[in-house]
């Protein structure tokens, strides 16, 4: 048995789960504006009051490194970060394209881009494949879904898809519109997933960000 706690702050809303194995034993999803440390340390105060646990039982803290807002996503990362050490547990980092595009292809199966919008007409962008997964790429958006639109006559979009991301296959390819926010059971589902991979850390993580290992350049 394993108790866990989920830290989704890359999302556009904040996610916020506790589990006990696969079972969900507390989550929050709230709509407004948070303080991420504390929001994240009320919940995690509330979580194990209502469950009747103490924080010395928590097994793992997994957090979505994004990509996301820098800002909430780095608020979430050191908030996991700060209370691993404290307590001494090991981490688990989780992803937010994974997460999203996930659900989206469960829903609507392949292809799907997952997409997150940054400055410049850049942005983060995956394509899963046909197991689920895909390079993290970062570049021109525009070029991007240019090569996409000619490659898939329908696709589904997950991630923070704005007007603009919309506008670039309107016209040009049919889309749907997939994921945006985890659900609590997802987040625990990953999490599960790489705790029995063994993929944990005792190292503090950062956010994903254009600079980050293993992010392909180039054409979104």
């Amino acid at each position: 048995m394993s108790l866990v706690v989920c830290i989704e702050t890359a999302a556009p809303a904040p996610v916020f789960v506790m589990g006990d194995d696969d079972k969900v034993l507390f989550a929050d999803a709230p709509s407004g504006r948070i303080e991420g440390p504390i929001y994240l340390r009320d919940k995690v105060l509330e979580a194990l009051g209502a469950n009747g646990r103490d924080r010395s039982e928590i097994d793992y803290l997994a957090v979505d490194l994004g990509p996301g807002g820098l800002t909430a996503t780095r608020s979430g990362v050191t908030f996991a970060n700060a209370l691993a050490y404290g307590l001494g547990k090991p981490l688990i980092s989780l992803g937010y394209f994974d997460l999203v595009g996930a659900e989206s292809r469960q829903a609507f199966g392949n292809p799907v881009l997952c997409v997150r919008e940054t400055t410049d007409g850049d942005a983060f962008t995956m394509v899963l494949d046909e197991k689920g997964h895909g390079p993290l790429k970062f570049g021109n958006l525009e070029e991007r879904c240019r090569e996409l639109c000619q490659a898939f006559e329908c696709i589904t979009l997950a991630g923070v898809v704005k007007p603009t991301v919309e506008a670039h296959f309107d016209g040009k390819s049919r889309y749907r519109i997939g994921s945006r926010v985890p659900r609590p059971e997802t987040l625990l589902r990953h999490a599960l997933a790489k705790i029995e991979r063994g993929d944990t850390s005792v190292s503090p993580f950062e956010p994903v960000t254009s600079e980050s290992p293993g992010i392909v350049l180039g054409k979104g």
